[in-house]
């Protein structure tokens, strides 16, 4: 990661993730600093189709194994489109969830194997990985 700063957030639904990224967008735009609010899953065209796929539907659908698989895509597409770009401008970029979410949900509560996640996250992730993720 190059020249910019990227701080995560994360935390259950309705916690307050979401207002607290904007207020520190407005609060870091008003210090002169180029923001990006993004989120996950989502964040770029590619990612907010596959974020529907996911989201939308039957939540027995998709297996461990498949829903992790389509979250790593999401944030590849992600961070190829809108993370690594903006941070490469210099861009401080904040994000509504992360790799942290993708530990929580399809691992410790949709039972994906940890190593898979560790093997997709190594490999998907490269050098783009928060300076801070906040609870």
């Amino acid at each position: 990661m190059s020249g910019g700063l990227f701080i995560s957030f994360e935390g259950g639904e309705g916690v307050g993730k979401s207002t607290q990224v904007r207020r520190l967008a407005a609060r870091l735009e008003a210090s002169g600093h180029e923001v990006v609010v993004t989120r996950e899953p989502g964040g770029s065209p590619g990612a907010e189709a596959i974020r529907n796929l996911v989201l939308n539907g039957s939540a027995d659908r998709w297996s461990p194994v498949t829903e992790t698989l389509l979250m790593y895509a999401s944030r590849r597409d992600h961070i190829e489109r809108t993370l690594r770009p903006a941070l490469d401008r210099g861009a401080v970029v904040l994000c509504d969830r992360y790799a942290d979410s993708t530990r929580a949900y399809q691992g410790a509560a949709g039972g994906a194997d940890p190593g898979l996640i560790q093997a997709l996250e190594t490999f998907i992730l490269e050098d783009v990985r928060p300076v801070r993720t906040l609870v």
